[in-house]
């Protein structure tokens, strides 16, 4: 009989991913912010179930276009975004 081993397969990860059913999807997004290789607040809430309205989508997306830009904000809009973000802590 032959013998196969792990090393001898060769998935790719779209592949991988294919394959798997959207819990899979999430179990594999909760392992990945687990280990620290996405931050917690990774997952996405535009999910099948989940639609954003218009005025919702363009507001993730305008939060989008801040994250990473701390350097380029003025003092004022960094205290505006610090104040709104204490607000829920």
């Amino acid at each position: 009989m032959p013998s196969f081993y792990v090393d001898d397969v060769d998935i790719s990860v779209d592949e991988f991913l294919g394959k798997c059913d959207d819990s899979e999807k999430d179990e594999i997004i909760d392992a990945l912010i687990e280990d620290g290789y996405l931050k917690k607040n990774a997952k996405s809430t535009d999910g099948p179930y989940n639609k954003l309205c218009a005025t919702e989508e363009m507001f993730e997306e305008c939060l989008s276009a801040i994250h990473g830009k701390w350097t380029v904000l003025t003092q004022e809009e960094e205290q505006l975004i610090l104040k709104i973000g204490n607000r829920f802590k």
